[in-house]
């Protein structure tokens, strides 16, 4: 009896060693933000895009990632005719409250945009341009 009684204590401590705390990182409602978002559709001041897995290869569309890196696919220079190059441009982004700051580059200088979230669900964001700015 003793025997099966430290056998049974034996695999209890085996399995609690071996068990591996899970690091895959966990996205909270609070940080819907993060992730691609493509298909701008304008609703008079207002704009929404769908949620991607990735930026399309030839269309505007940017994305919020992890330790606030934001990068946006744009034109690459600019003149607006087609056919139009796409860069992506590497900037960054904060967030306080619905406002978010973002300071991206762009073909002639930097770019400061400020937006305020009016919805954010898992599959969409809508956003108002609160403003835009463009240093050389």
């Amino acid at each position: 009896m003793k025997s099966i009684s430290k056998l049974l204590l034996l695999l209890s401590v085996l399995a609690l060693i071996s068990c591996e705390e899970n690091t895959d990182p966990v996205i909270d409602a609070s940080d819907r933000l993060i992730g691609y978002w493509i298909n701008p559709v304008a609703n008079d001041t207002l704009l929404t895009y769908d949620r991607a897995g990735g930026l399309k290869e030839n269309a505007y569309g940017f994305g919020f990632q992890m330790g606030y890196t934001f990068v946006e696919r744009k034109n690459e220079g600019w003149c607006g005719t087609p056919p139009v190059t796409l860069k992506d441009y590497q900037g960054t982004w904060s967030k306080h409250d619905s406002l978010i700051d973002i300071d991206v580059p762009y073909w002639g200088g930097m770019a400061h945009y400020q937006w305020k979230i009016i919805s954010l669900d898992n599959s969409s964001l809508t956003i108002a341009w609160v403003k835009q700015e463009f240093q050389k």
